[in-house]
Formats: structure tokens, sequence, C-alpha cells
């Protein structure tokens, strides 16, 4: 699917797209850019949905594998940013408009992201911030976590954390903390949503039986951000793109003093000059003082970033359970798409870094979200997925946009809901066309094959209602 070109150091990318829908060229061009770069140890994949936004240095749907350096322009200014799935014990008779109501009523009043009080201490945080996942989950009786979700959501071994504590909390800076207490557990703003939907159709019932899904089921799909702490840390090892006059003042505001202080020598002082240039891919060595640095930030938030999507079921099990339904979910997925993590490919142990794509894991859960006038797709992983950095689209909005978001057969559409308690607007379902098309892309590709179709109910976002 890849490999050498004429020069030495070059790579022909990997492209998985559909045949009918090819990569807007100008993504595609930057991404053949990029597979000249000498510290890449793969070919760049460039996956389905491929697409650019000129305010950022690589395009989304992309994954990329370097062995000795960190690359943070290859993947979001915001890292960790996740998403996940959740399954329930009620069928679509409990979605009434009544029982929706009281459902997203409570819910927006629990992940209002203009809420002032703090959810954390400061040692709860400091926990959340070594431990992760499995340091929230037992302070989670309401969500069953299950044993075919990707990974564990700990960032650091129990030994480095016994290491390198101090160091790892050290990578936040003491202004960031107030924020981080605040904002834990929240979806976020912006493209951030809660949405509720229903399995319309089992496409492997063998595998969906394995993983507790049944037609008519309730499930519950989140993509939540890591809030201010992750922006910020993601902004301290790079100059991004993605940032407002104010913001980049505020950005070298907190940038200067913060390396200043952490820098043992002149050479890595210099070292770090680096990373307030503003090239589109400053690489850092991944074992040099700076490099060491970022690996525990970016550590730190991944841990908090999973950990609060832990905390965030909880809140909607809660919300169920005012609804009058069950105070209680299974999680059956969450993964980041915007990550930098050290994974084995072909024997090798590589930097793999996403941006808006997601890991992919032999017959292990993986979500095609579509948009919430679309279907989304419950996946599982394929033997092929290896020849894509183990990698698959996290999304397939902008494969709908482009096939026309032509209107389906089927009527209805989803109920839109905000944090303002207005009253919900409805939108009209749209075809799933361009969803279908990314998911034969991986299909053909062998990295993943669609177990059931999930169709939207209602949608919790931030404005949502306007």
């Amino acid at each position: 699917m890849g490999g050498r070109r004429g020069c030495p150091g070059c790579l022909r990318p990997v492209v998985v797209a559909p045949p009918d829908l090819p990569p807007p060229r100008e993504a595609l061009g930057l991404v053949e850019r990029l597979a000249q770069a000498p510290w890449l140890a793969r070919p760049p994949v460039a996956l389905p949905d491929l697409h650019w936004k000129p305010r950022l240095e690589a395009p989304s749907s992309l994954a990329t594998a370097t062995e000795e350096v960190l690359v943070l322009g290859l993947t979001s200014p915001s890292p960790h940013c996740g998403m996940g799935l959740a399954l329930t014990a009620v069928g679509a008779d409990f979605a009434t408009p009544e029982r929706l109501g009281r459902f997203f009523s409570a819910l927006s009043a629990r992940l209002d992201p203009r809420r002032g009080e703090p959810v954390l201490d400061e040692s709860a945080l400091d926990a959340v911030l070594l431990g992760g996942i499995p340091a929230w989950r037992e302070r989670e009786e309401r969500v069953a976590v299950m044993e075919v979700m990707d990974g564990e959501g700990a960032a650091f071994s129990p030994d480095e954390v016994d290491a390198r504590r101090a160091d790892i909390l050290r990578t936040v800076p003491s202004w960031l903390r107030p924020l981080a207490r605040r904002e834990f557990g929240l979806v976020g703003r912006g493209n951030h949503f809660l949405e509720m939907q229903v399995v319309e159709e089992l496409l492997d019932p063998a595998t969906a039986a394995e993983w507790g899904v049944e037609i008519g089921q309730v499930v519950l799909m989140a993509h939540a951000d890591s809030g201010h702490l992750g922006a910020v840390l993601g902004r301290l090892f790079a100059h991004r793109r993605k940032n407002t006059r104010r913001g980049r003042w505020l950005e070298w505001r907190a940038k200067l003093p913060y390396h200043l202080r952490r820098a043992s020598s002149a050479g890595a002082v210099l070292e770090r000059a680096r990373l307030f240039w503003p090239g589109r891919w400053v690489p850092i060595p991944a074992d040099s003082e700076t490099g060491r640095l970022c690996r525990w930030a970016l550590g730190a938030a991944a841990n908090y970033a999973a950990a609060g999507r832990l905390a965030l079921w909880g809140e909607v099990a809660a919300a169920l359970a005012a609804a009058g339904g069950p105070g209680r979910v299974r999680l059956l997925w969450d993964a980041p798409h915007n990550t930098i993590r050290r994974e084995e490919v072909d024997g090798r142990r590589l930097w793999v870094h996403r941006h808006n794509a997601a890991c992919v894991l032999l017959d292990r859960p993986v979500l095609l979200p579509g948009c919430a006038r679309t279907s989304s797709l419950l996946c599982a992983g394929e033997a092929g997925a290896g020849a894509a950095l183990n990698s698959a689209s996290h999304g397939a909005g902008r494969a709908a946009e482009r096939l026309g978001w032509t209107f389906g057969e089927v009527g209805g559409g989803t109920r839109l809901y905000g944090y303002d308690g207005a009253p919900p607007r409805v939108v009209s379902y749209l075809s799933d066309n361009g969803v279908w098309a990314v998911a034969g892309a991986l299909a053909a590709h062998s990295i993943a094959r669609p177990v059931a179709r999930l169709r939207p109910v209602a949608t919790l976002k931030d404005g949502g209602a306007r």
C-alpha cells in the first residue's frame, strides 16, 4: 500500500479512499509533502474522509509514525479529544418526547460548560493526572467498563509514576489547575456533543451479540475534549496555527516562563527556542530533556481526558435515572483520536501520531460516527489494519457533505438540545451515503468491518437548540 520512492528518505503515502470519493487535492498534496520528511519511520496514511482545515498543520484523518521524535503538528492542538459509546438496558420505546426532555434537562444541568464550582479537589486532580481511568474507576460505580474496550486508559506505568510523580505533576502549570478541576468530566464546547441513538440494524449479529448489542437498544455516543488543560499543554510544545491574537499573547505569556524555569542548561534553552518557531512540523527528540517533558505533559493530558470521559458517563447514568431509566450504563468503547502514543508496528516500537483518527485493534470495537443527521456505524477491527498504522477515520461527516447531503428515504429527524434550557429543534435525517462510502473503504482494505448501524434520536451540544 505504500513504500519508497525514488529519493532516499521519501515515502509514498498509503491512501485509503472510496473509489468514487478521492481525497481533496489540497489535503493529499500536504500528505505527499509530509512523506518527504526524513524523520518518518513509515509511510503516512491518508484515511477516508481526509480533509484539511487551513488553520491546522496537518489534514484530519491522518496517521503517521516516527521512531525517535515527537511532532505535535501531526495531531490536534488540543490532544486527547476522544469519543465513547455506552450501552443501556432500555429500548427505543424509552425515547419518548417527555423522557427525552427530562433526560437532556438533567444532563445539561450536570454538564453545563459555564459551571463555576470545581468537581475535583487537589488530591483527586493529582490522582487523575497520574492514573487516568483506573484512578477514577474505583470512584465510579454507575459505569461498567467492558473488557473489549481499547486500552486501559492509563498513560504511565506504575513504575514510572513512582519514579517520576513530581516531574509529571509539574508539567501542568499551577494557574491551570483550578480550570482543570472545574472542567473535569464535561463534554466541552465547539463540535463536542452527547447523542442518544438506537441500534437500527445488525450487520454482524454474532459480534454484536458478543458485545451485548441488540436491535432496538438505546445507546449513547459522546465526543468530549480535554478542556483548557489539553489545549494549553498542546500549545506549550509547539507553535500552533490555530489561535487568536489574544490567545497567542496568552500562550507566550505562559510559555516563556514555563520553559525558562524548566530548562537545565543553556543548551536546553536553545533546544526549546524551536518550540516558538512557526514551523509546520517541528520534530522534538523523544529522549531529550524537552522530549521527556513533552511526553509527561501529553501523558497527563491523556489521563485527564480519559478519566474525564469516564466521569461523563457517570453523569449520563444519573441523568438516565432522573428520566425514569436505569442509573447505570456499560462502556463498550472509549478512545482518543488526537494522540501521540508508543505502539508496536511490525515489530518496531514507534511513535504513532493520529490526527482525527482512531486506533484499531483486531476484533475490538471502533466507532465510525456520521453526524447528528446521519447514522453512525459500530465496527470491529480487521487484520489489515496494520498496513494503515492500526488506524481508522474517526468520522465520516465530510464525506457525507461531499456526497451532497442528499435527503434519505426514511423520514423523521434528530432533536437538538442545548445547555440553555430552550426547547429542542428538530433537523431532518440525511442520507447515509457518505458514511457507507467511508465504511466501504475501510472494509475493502480489511481495516474494519461494520457490526451495527446506529440511528440518532437526540443530541446535546453547545448551542444545539439555536
